[in-house]
């Protein structure tokens, strides 16, 4: 695992790239501005510093000066991540001194496997991230598969296209059977069709939010067990129905990969005992 430092004044980026490095389990941390930036590089030395060229006060330009300037950063990878398009942008950022550059909008997909090409034994490290299978691993099932129980379904439900991406890549190799709906109404008529062990749910979603879907869920499908993922700050609607008994737990983003198939694992034996 690697310590990735984020210095990028825009708060819904940060999310998103601390979301996809903590789901290949890297650790992320981050800064708003240069100054501090710098300041918590110095702390504690990162393996990588992925930082927007441009910074409010101190451009990335005059951080990546900086860090270069401290024996014990400057062997340590800085990329620079920018909106820049002009011609000539990405060889004006690489002359400055960057060890690689990395268009905005991020691209999900790819974002983390493009910053762990720069990190130390970078050819063992993107590999990893270059096999993330789409979605369940056909390599996983084995050759009598077709004597096995049925696999337990989970339904995971968000308006956010690449997150059901990223919930799903994560559970790849489970042995589930992962479903997506991208707004409550789709995921109840997908539980009409047939049996859900376990509901992930987003809160913030247009039209129906995820307490309102679960509520519906509890009434409908009362052995399906039914889960919480979200990143509010606010969460007096969640506990309510955590009190209530509408939702079984709740799960703050972001998560790891690791901790969310930790999550299904114990859903899935809830479910089971709750089936008896």
């Amino acid at each position: 695992m690697a310590r990735i430092l984020i210095i990028e004044d825009n708060p819904a980026n940060v999310e998103l790239m601390a979301f996809l490095l903590t789901a290949h389990g890297h650790g992320a941390v981050s800064a708003p501005d240069g100054a501090r930036g710098i300041a918590a590089a110095r702390a504690a030395p990162p393996d990588l510093v992925a930082c927007d060229v441009n910074l409010p006060g101190m451009n990335g330009f005059s951080v990546l000066a900086a860090l270069k300037a401290e024996p014990a950063l400057a062997g340590v990878p800085v990329l620079a991540v920018t909106a820049l398009a002009m011609a000539g942008d990405r060889e004006k950022v690489l002359a400055a001194g960057f060890d690689g550059y990395i268009s905005k909008p991020i691209e999900p997909e790819s974002f983390v496997a493009e910053l762990e090409a720069f990190l130390p034994g970078a050819a063992g490290a993107a590999t990893p991230a270059s096999a993330v299978p789409a979605g369940p691993a056909p390599a996983a099932i084995p050759p009598a598969a077709d004597l096995l129980p049925a696999r337990p379904t989970v339904l995971l439900v968000d308006d956010d296209p690449f997150m059901l991406a990223v919930l799903a890549d994560m559970l790849g190799d489970e042995p589930v059977r992962v479903l997506s709906a991208a707004s409550g109404p789709e995921a109840l008529a997908l539980l009409e069709r047939g049996p859900v062990e376990v509901i992930l749910c987003d809160q913030a979603m247009p039209g129906m939010n995820g307490t309102e879907v679960l509520v519906q869920v509890a009434a409908r499908h009362p052995r399906t067990v039914r889960l919480m993922l979200t990143g509010q700050q606010d969460l007096a609607e969640i506990e309510s129905a955590l009190r209530s008994g509408v939702a079984d737990a709740h799960y703050a983003k972001p998560v790891s990969g690791a901790t969310l198939r930790e999550r299904i694992r114990e859903a899935l034996a809830l479910q089971r005992r709750r089936a008896l």
